[in-house]
């Protein structure tokens, strides 16, 4: 998979995310939402002969191999975060666990994902949120070694060095916390108690990205964040109720990292975005992911003319239908139609709609990267 490169892969980022054209589409994949999952990595290795231990950085997302990495090119080179020091996930009964906001996961003998089952707040009142087991974002463990990484990628390599996400974002984890239906109900009726976990929730994001950020943030070049408002064909919540009590939230946290740092704001966002991607603009970011083409209003041409030049799309290569089922010629169609359609002028970095599944297979995924990189040569 030779390509020729007039760019270094941190200059080719840089000029992309600027709405310059590089060389040629930055390509992406190792980060929270933009890797592959374990069976379907563990399918690429045997097909690619490759022999080493997977390894996983969060559940089954996969901690990508240095070899597959240069195989397709990828530009990017991700920091990922860490829990504090000592810190190990409670097990209890079956599959399930507890992460360390006290939220309980467990992974179904059918399924292949874990799903947050336990919801610690869902019972809670307004005075229980002071005395609540919040996590500890001090810990040093946090951030034990990323220094010395960054700083090697940055001095040793031309990669673009990437500052993975601190998990999810303030909407998401505050109804995990709380649980998704009374949440809900509490951002409606019972507002007090959704705004004070929303500020508290909020908050202790903005002390575990500021500890990040002081300690990585002056040698990357991407910071990224999540918060999943949308489904399938809707927002979750009205724009206005978004605007009333999520915004706020959103905006003192992503104003906080961005005062961290000089790197780019990366959201990830899945769903029916479009009514809220002016919002998201407004409130500082800079990279929109991961362009979830099957849901309604996230056509790509019209986001590009839209938005192109406001804010970069990261993401577009449909792993609902094309990546797990399409033919060859299906797959080299998608990748080269999602570049025509985002990449003109610059601002668009390819790789999957979220993470790589477990039903997509090896050869799939190769012809991906061999396409992206094939097409997605400036000037050709």
């Amino acid at each position: 998979m030779e390509v020729f490169n007039s760019m270094g892969p941190r200059e080719r980022l840089l000029t992309c995310l600027t709405h310059k054209e590089p060389d040629k589409v930055p390509l992406d994949l190792g980060g929270s939402t933009t890797t592959i999952e374990t069976i379907a990595y563990n399918n690429l290795k045997r097909y690619l002969n490759i022999n080493k231990v997977t390894r996983n950085f969060l559940r089954d997302h996969v901690l990508p191999d240095e070899e597959i990495l240069k195989l397709f090119n990828i530009d990017t080179r991700y920091l990922h975060p860490q829990p504090p020091k000592g810190w190990k996930r409670k097990y209890e009964k079956g599959k399930s666990s507890v992460d360390e906001w006290g939220i309980t996961w467990e992974k179904p003998e059918s399924s292949l994902y874990y799903e947050p089952v336990g919801h610690p707040l869902e019972n809670a009142t307004i005075d229980d949120l002071d005395r609540y087991n919040w996590p500890n974002t001090s810990d040093p463990g946090r951030v034990e070694g990323l220094n010395e990484k960054a700083k090697y990628l940055y001095e040793k390599t031309n990669y673009a060095i990437i500052a993975d996400m601190h998990g999810l974002g303030v909407f998401e984890t505050s109804w995990m916390l709380r649980g998704f239906a009374k949440f809900l109900e509490d951002l409606l009726i019972n507002k007090e108690f959704a705004w004070t976990l929303l500020e508290i929730v909020t908050d202790l994001k903005i002390q575990l990205y500021h500890q990040y950020l002081k300690s990585v943030g002056k040698y990357i070049q991407v910071v990224m964040t999540a918060d999943d408002v949308s489904m399938e064909n809707s927002l979750i919540i009205s724009p206005e109720l978004y605007r009333e009590m999520i915004k706020p939230f959103h905006k003192k946290l992503w104003h906080s990292i961005k005062n961290d740092t000089y790197a780019y704001l990366f959201l990830h966002s899945c769903g029916s975005v479009y009514e809220l991607i002016t919002d998201f603009i407004d409130l500082g970011v800079d990279i929109l992911n991961p362009v979830q083409s099957t849901a309604k209003n996230v056509e790509p041409k019209k986001l590009k003319e839209q938005f192109g030049d406001k804010i970069s799309f990261w993401g577009g290569i449909d792993t609902r239908y094309i990546l797990p089922n399409g033919t060859m010629k299906e797959i080299e169609e998608e990748v080269r139609h999602k570049i025509q359609e985002l990449a003109p002028g610059g601002g668009y970095v390819l790789c999957a709609v979220h993470n790589i599944q477990a039903d997509v297979r090896a050869e799939n995924i190769v012809k991906m990267y061999n396409c992206a990189n094939k097409y997605g040569v400036y000037g050709t």
